[in-house]
């Protein structure tokens, strides 16, 4: 199953494509906190949603605003500023909550994503993924035996 869930808040308003085919996407990165070993650190997701789901999070998403997030990891490849090329995942959202205080959430009313089928077929979806990132198909992570050789050779 490729399913991951990401509690945030997001780093800065949503920023908004309009794909040569004239559907929605949306870009958000959510900031989680984990400790380790002590040590306070702060994780950066970067998340993509389409269609509804962009238009949702374009309207009653901004900077600071906790978010629930359900989204699937697919393989990609970066870019540094040198132009350096790095693998790397980005996620996409399928389904998404609003978090935070019952004040906040009555504000914005229950606006969460339904659960029925996306309304862009799974194919066409791809290809408008195709225009926003280079995916590296033959990325495999350093691991031996299912297990991390080089947590160095790693992208995060």
């Amino acid at each position: 199953m490729d399913k991951c869930l990401f509690f945030g808040r997001l780093t800065k308003d949503p920023e908004v494509f309009t794909t040569q085919s004239g559907n929605k996407l949306v870009r958000i990165t959510i900031a989680m906190d984990r400790t380790v070993k002590g040590e306070k650190r702060t994780q950066f997701i970067p998340c993509i949603a389409f269609g509804k789901d962009a238009e949702l999070i374009e309207q009653h998403y901004s900077k600071g605003r906790e978010i629930l997030v359900e989204a699937r990891a697919e393989n990609a490849r970066g870019k540094t500023k040198d132009g350096v090329e790095y693998p790397t995942f980005r996620f996409v959202i399928e389904r998404f909550y609003f978090a935070g205080s019952k004040k906040e959430q009555q504000k914005e009313q229950t606006a969460t994503t339904s659960q029925v089928e996306p309304e862009i077929p799974e194919d066409e979806l791809e290809k408008e993924l195709k225009e926003f990132f280079e995916e590296d198909e033959t990325f495999e992570p350093p691991a031996e035996n299912g297990v991390i050789t080089s947590e160095k050779d790693l992208p995060f």
